[in-house]
């Protein structure tokens, strides 16, 4: 039996590995002005290496939050917004017939260009585009989610 917080579909949004730029280049740079004479001091790749670092984990936290997907038993958490999935009553596969017209879920103006659609019609008749990188994966998360909804009906 699994939980109903248990993840059946999962973004975070962004991945943590660009946070590693700053340093990786400060590193870098330190190394290679040690090769040549009279190189900058150690001082000044430290700081290029913060001065990349902050604005970076700064875009990583921001995507993270505003990009995430999230699909358990009890709701559909898309970057801000979190809907009960008890709201969710059908779904269409992505066909990219989405994409515009169609207010998407997490407060976005529009659905970005990376990401897939998948329109899902609410109990009160509106449909809404719920987006993810693998539009396919959440998809099939959705279908077997109300399938199995419908059977213990």
């Amino acid at each position: 039996m699994t939980s109903p917080d248990e993840p059946l579909f999962a973004e975070p949004g962004a991945p943590w590995w660009p946070v590693l730029l700053g340093p990786a280049v400060a590193v870098g740079g330190l190394f290679l002005d040690r090769l040549a004479p009279g190189g900058a001091a150690p001082w000044a790749w430290v700081l290029i290496g913060v001065v990349l670092l902050l604005p970076i984990t700064l875009i990583v936290v921001v995507r993270r939050r505003l990009l995430r997907v999230r699909l358990s038993a009890t709701e559909l958490v898309q970057g801000d917004e979190t809907v009960p999935v008890a709201r969710l009553v059908g779904v269409r596969p992505p066909d990219g017939s989405g994409r515009f017209g169609m207010q998407p879920f997490g407060g976005h103006p529009a659905v970005l260009r990376h990401l897939g659609v998948v329109v899902v019609t609410l109990d009160d008749g509106t449909r809404r585009a719920a987006w993810a990188r693998d539009a396919d994966g959440l998809y099939a998360a959705l279908s077997r989610l109300l399938a199995a909804r419908e059977t213990s009906s």
